[in-house]
């Protein structure tokens, strides 16, 4: 094995320093200056799907990457605009994931920078932030005045992936952003500890030295993924296509702590890389081994010249052992947690994270109905009928930016509609954000309440009945009379007799009964604006097949001007469905299993609706083309709906 110590990387990278344009791009923040800035992590894993609770998320964040396309470094916050972080396989180095090495890299180059004036006056502090801790580095005594910057650039590597160590501890301890993404799944997977080192190594080298930071990076990278023997995406791909089901499972999606299969809790003074298996991919040389420093050019040992305490928050990290709570934690305590945590993870995790029941079958129709649909494409057309055999014919169509069905509620964003019938012309719709119900949640653990909408980040006790529904900023403007209308809010409490939000049941059958009011502003060319207060009751339901591609769904309301109660509005709609995927493609490491690229519907629809006064006429429950003159309208119509399945990005 080569062994990758600090100083080769500095002989690396000489030639590329010696050769660099002088137009080299002007950093906008360097090390010392500010601290570091977070990246997002991933799965290990060719491309991440996406879950909320058992909602299918129709986004894959792409993975893999090529050394091509790595983009420009950047230590500050514009780097989401200009790097290009995810994973390539390198045949001397294993996994690495970029992101995280550079983050790694800008950590060590801070504290580099951060500990010279420290360690050249013996004292000091270095505090580094909460990440599950408080976590701080304090300077015990001084360093000879030539050896600051290169005792300086040791301690930084090594502290950095002490660092990168109590990461990936916590991740296992619970620490999250929010409960239904715990980042168990990203816990000491072969890549981590690997690239963190990696990234801690690079960053004080560029930080070493003549040019710009960010440019230092980029040549840095460039020469180590060389040097490492980096293969193509496609390769990279290729090669985690056949890891599947070995080192990562394709069975589960984000944020599921049972994507990781392989770990890897190698902590030094030399940390290997984890080669793929060689009937998968061949090695070429022999694995570059990382070091972590030890002592500083003296041989005395680089502990004694400084202390990383680490205190953690134990409320934030549920797994957190009961016995180390109330403890201040250092590095040598780290082998031991991290043994503790490979003994756990082996023996199958403790508590795990709280999962819905994922929706059905990956790749049925049941396992995308409940989930969530982009640019769905939605068209409707037929007869409608009102006054005494007055029968016209109609149609439309529309387009709604995000559609989503979960256990958490139903909610619909910026739907546009065109629609045509001989009555009222040319007819433009609007609706901003519309929900028949979204429910509140309960933790199931710790039994906070969350609001409805922010429910479905999940995890949520089963068994919700209050929620709320309504609709923002619906609006329509008939083309052939000039009549606008505009409902700014739509607001009503939602009672589940069932019991059933935020179930598994909530997929196949709901009964909803909605009490609430609107304000409706309506405009015409023959009488004056006026606004209307609209209060009343509906009455909903819905039910799937077992394999959810058939659905029966209905509501029946009345609603009435508490000014005026002779102003009042029946409606009634009923429509049957069939629902089926369109477009499937393979899924790598799951032979025969394929991936829609949409997930459709066909159906009919019936409505009738009574008003009396239609000049006042706007549906809340009923099929949209109802008449302005007649006081009863009954609509027949074939719909169909298309909406994607998968986004990657």
């Amino acid at each position: 094995m080569t062994s990758l110590p600090l100083r080769s990387i500095f002989c690396c990278l000489a030639l590329a320093f010696a050769i660099a344009p002088a137009t080299a791009h002007a950093d906008t923040a360097e090390p010392g200056r500010a601290a570091p800035r977070g990246r997002p992590c991933c799965a290990l894993s060719p491309d991440m799907p996406i879950h909320l609770g058992a909602t299918h998320v129709p986004v894959v964040i792409a993975g893999v990457i090529s050394t091509s396309g790595v983009g420009r470094h950047s230590y500050a916050v514009d780097g989401e605009l200009t790097e290009n972080n995810g994973f390539l396989y390198t045949r001397r180095g294993g996994f690495v994931d970029l992101g995280h090495t550079r983050d790694y890299a800008d950590i060590a180059a801070y504290l580099a920078t951060r500990l010279r004036p420290l360690l050249a006056r013996g004292a000091g502090t270095i505090d580094l932030g909460p990440k599950g801790a408080e976590r701080i580095v304090r300077v015990l005594r001084a360093v000879p005045a030539e050896d600051v910057a290169r005792t300086s650039d040791l301690i930084a590597i090594r502290v950095t992936f002490h660092l990168s160590v109590w990461a990936e501890l916590v991740q296992y301890y619970g620490l999250t952003k929010f409960r239904a993404a715990e980042e168990i799944y990203s816990s000491f997977t072969p890549d981590d500890l690997y690239s963190n080192l990696l990234g801690a190594h690079l960053g004080v080298a560029a930080l070493e030295s003549a040019l710009p930071y960010d440019h230092a990076m980029d040549l840095a990278l460039s020469t180590t993924f060389e040097r490492l023997g980096a293969v193509s995406q496609a390769e990279t791909r290729r090669t985690l296509d056949q890891l599947a089901g070995r080192w990562w499972s394709p069975k589960h999606a984000w944020p599921s702590y049972q994507i990781a299969i392989r770990r890897s809790y190698v902590m030094g003074p030399k940390v290997p890389p984890t080669l793929a298996p060689a009937d998968v991919i061949a090695t070429e040389g022999d694995p570059v081994v990382l070091t972590v420093p030890q002592t500083d050019d003296q041989g005395i040992p680089l502990p004694e010249y400084y202390a990383l305490a680490i205190e953690p928050h134990a409320h934030e990290l549920i797994r957190f052992p009961r016995e180390e709570m109330g403890k201040p934690l250092g590095e040598p305590d780290l082998p031991r947690l991290t043994d503790e945590v490979r003994r756990a993870i082996e023996a199958g995790i403790p508590n795990p994270p709280p999962e819905r029941l994922e929706a059905g079958i990956h790749g049925s129709v049941a396992h995308y109905v409940t989930g969530i649909r982009l640019l769905e494409l939605s068209g409707l057309g037929g007869v409608q009928g009102s006054g005494e055999g007055n029968v016209r014919g109609m149609g439309g169509g529309g387009l709604e930016l995000v559609r989503g069905d979960t256990r958490g509620g139903d909610f619909g964003v910026l739907k546009i509609d065109v629609m045509h019938a001989p009555e009222r012309g040319l007819m433009a719709g609007f609706t901003f954000f519309q929900s028949d119900a979204l429910w509140f949640c309960h933790d199931p653990e710790t039994r906070e309440l969350r609001p409805p909408l922010v429910s479905l980040l999940g995890p949520c006790a089963p068994g919700e009945w209050f929620g709320l529904g309504g609709a923002i900023g619906e609006a329509i403007l008939d083309g052939g009379t000039g009549r606008a209308a505009l409902r700014p809010i739509r607001l009503a409490g939602v009672l589940n007799p069932l019991g059933n939000g935020q179930s598994a049941s909530y997929d196949a059958v709901r009964l909803l009964l909605h009490l609430g009011g609107a304000l409706e502003h309506i405009w015409s060319e023959d009488r004056e604006g006026r606004t209307i207060p609209r209060t009343g009751g509906s009455l909903s339901f819905l039910v799937r097949s077992p394999s959810r591609q058939v659905e029966l769904r209905g509501a029946t309301g009345y609603r009435l001007d508490p000014a005026k109660p002779r102003d009042g509005v029946f409606e009634s709609d009923v429509r049957l469905s069939y629902n089926f995927v369109v477009g499937r493609s393979q899924v790598a490491g799951r032979p025969g299993e394929l991936v829609p690229f949409g997930l459709g519907s066909v159906g009919l629809r019936g409505s009738y609706s009574y008003w009396a006064r239609p000049q006042n006429a706007f549906p809340e429950l009923a099929a949209p083309f109802v008449s302005v003159d007649q006081p009863g309208t009954w609509q027949l119509l074939l719909t169909a709906t298309l909406g994607l399945q998968k986004l990657t990005f």
